[in-house]
């Protein structure tokens, strides 16, 4: 008997990666992260619409005009517990400073109560007092790497290596489900620093995740910081390759003005502007995902010449 074997899948990220795209400036723009630890099973009844009680239909009304009015969006990343079963805990990220800061909260209720895990971190943070608070890390990265290989397929056999590295150096690192960019796989959210990265593999995860490594060697793998406009994100890698790590320490904000970004950042005491034109770059075509061969046109653009001007400390 002959035995047929299937032809493997073309992989989006393998295409992206051949293709030579570059992923800066497809983070998302985050004022909040909020993660529920779920247990992998639960990650597609969340993802499933059509199930959703009235109730948790609600909260994403309620989280959909949040954004609409004050345009702060937030993340939701949902992550496996190291032990399942357990009940629901959330860890909340939000916005301040150079990065972002954790808080992390326990609870009494079933995995199956995750709208309350929303609804108390991102619309009714007074409700937290009822949460058992946790203590949390004082230093080092959180890296929450998506391995949902049953949305795409690429992030199953490109992620699920990358967090088992992580976890063998003993860093900290979740299997997390899908948060948007499977042909970047593997794709990593590194909290509190709010970067993302893109085309991660094992070895690489761990040197970036224990800064062993200096940014401009990773620059092309940078999607970007998630506290500022996609726009924003491209003059920060600049200026993220200028300082090393020590640009995780920076306090910055960006004004987008059409193609034009100013950052404003604050460092060990200096403060200044930086400012650039953001210009088109040949576009790529690329298919949607793993599972869709269809080619979408992905815009891809290009830093112009960076002005920085140091300004007296306040």
């Amino acid at each position: 008997m002959t035995v047929t074997e299937r032809p493997r899948l073309a992989l989006c990220a393998d295409a992206s990666l051949a293709a030579g795209e570059d992923p800066i400036g497809t983070a998302p723009h985050w004022q909040e992260v909020t993660v529920l630890e779920l247990d992998v099973p639960v990650w597609a009844k969340l993802r499933d619409v059509a199930s959703w009680t009235t109730e948790q239909s609600g909260v994403f009304e309620r989280l959909r005009g949040k954004v609409e009015a004050s345009g702060a969006g937030f993340g939701l990343l949902m992550s496996a517990p190291t032990k399942a079963g357990r009940p629901l805990r959330v860890r909340h990220y939000v916005r301040q400073n150079a990065g972002f800061v954790r808080r992390d909260y326990a609870s009494d209720l079933p995995q199956t109560e995750w709208a309350r895990g929303l609804t108390d971190t991102l619309l009714e943070p007074e409700n937290l007092k009822a949460w058992q608070g946790v203590e949390t890390p004082s230093a080092g990265p959180d890296f929450h790497v998506c391995t949902h290989g049953t949305v795409d397929a690429a992030c199953g056999r490109y992620g699920v290596p990358v967090h088992a590295a992580l976890q063998a150096a003993g860093l900290r690192a979740w299997r997390t489900g899908h948060f948007g960019g499977h042909r970047f796989a593997a794709t990593a959210v590194d909290l509190p620093s709010g970067y993302l990265w893109a085309h991660l593999t094992p070895e690489l995860a761990v040197r970036v995740a224990r800064r062993e490594v200096h940014p401009a060697e990773v620059a092309g793998h940078l999607r970007g910081f998630a506290g500022l406009p996609r726009l924003g994100q491209l003059i920060d890698r600049e200026l993220l390759i200028r300082h090393g790590w020590d640009w995780l320490r920076a306090q910055r904000w960006a004004e987008v003005d059409g193609e034009t970004v100013t950052l404003h950042f604050e460092l060990d005491g200096a403060v200044g502007i930086a400012r650039a034109e953001v210009l088109p770059a040949a576009p790529l075509k690329l298919p949607g995902s793993s599972h869709n061969a269809d080619l979408s046109e992905i815009r891809q653009c290009q830093l112009g010449e960076v002005s920085v001007e140091l300004q007296a400390s306040p």
